[in-house]
């Protein structure tokens, strides 16, 4: 199915980032390669009547729509208060039909991002708007299936995200395991 029959998209609130203020503003850059949210240089917005429409909730998604980052994808997890910026679209999925963490894990897949290439124009900078996304075609299977396909891959990142933040912890355990055995192995003492 194309993106459009499963989801409505909203661009996000213009609004001056600070360094403080009563909540988080979610902008393109907060979005890192691996389709997290990023929590460094977190940036912050006064709220208003005006930016409440703007308010992120849990499986919210938000696509970068310019720039580098054009395509980029991040799931909202949590309940802190957030907005989302004006270069970010949000896409509220249909949970009747398509599960949030089942985009998500598409939008960082190969066949997504053939798509996302084909798709965006090219100008001074890349641009992906909501026109654009809504063309994105994806497999929608049951939502048993999707809740299967996301446990899987779910798994699979934690993996990948544990195996990274303990490898240099292993590294430099083997570097010590090396330190002393070649420190053993090149002390050479008098037999008494």
């Amino acid at each position: 199915m194309s993106l459009s029959d499963v989801a409505d998209f909203q661009y996000g609130f213009t609004a001056r980032a600070t360094d403080a203020g009563s909540c988080r503003f979610i902008r393109i850059t907060d979005i890192t390669d691996s389709g997290k949210l990023s929590h460094t240089d977190v940036k912050y917005v006064a709220t208003t009547s005006a930016s409440a429409d703007f308010a992120v909730e849990p499986g919210d998604l938000l696509v970068a729509r310019t720039g580098a980052s054009f395509g980029k994808t991040v799931l909202i997890a949590d309940t802190t208060p957030a907005l989302f910026a004006s270069f970010l679209i949000r896409i509220k999925v249909n949970e009747e039909l398509l599960l949030p963490d089942f985009y998500w894990h598409f939008a960082q897949s190969t066949s997504y991002w053939r798509q996302a290439e084909s798709l965006v124009s090219r100008g001074g900078q890349p641009q992906f708007n909501a026109n654009v996304l809504k063309l994105i075609k994806l497999p929608i299977p049951p939502l048993q299936e999707q809740a299967r396909i996301v446990a899987i891959l779910d798994q699979f990142d934690t993996f990948v995200n544990d195996l990274s933040i303990g490898l240099p912890a292993e590294l430099k355990a083997r570097r010590q395991q090396y330190e002393y055995y070649r420190d053993r192995l090149l002390t050479f003492q008098e037999a008494a």
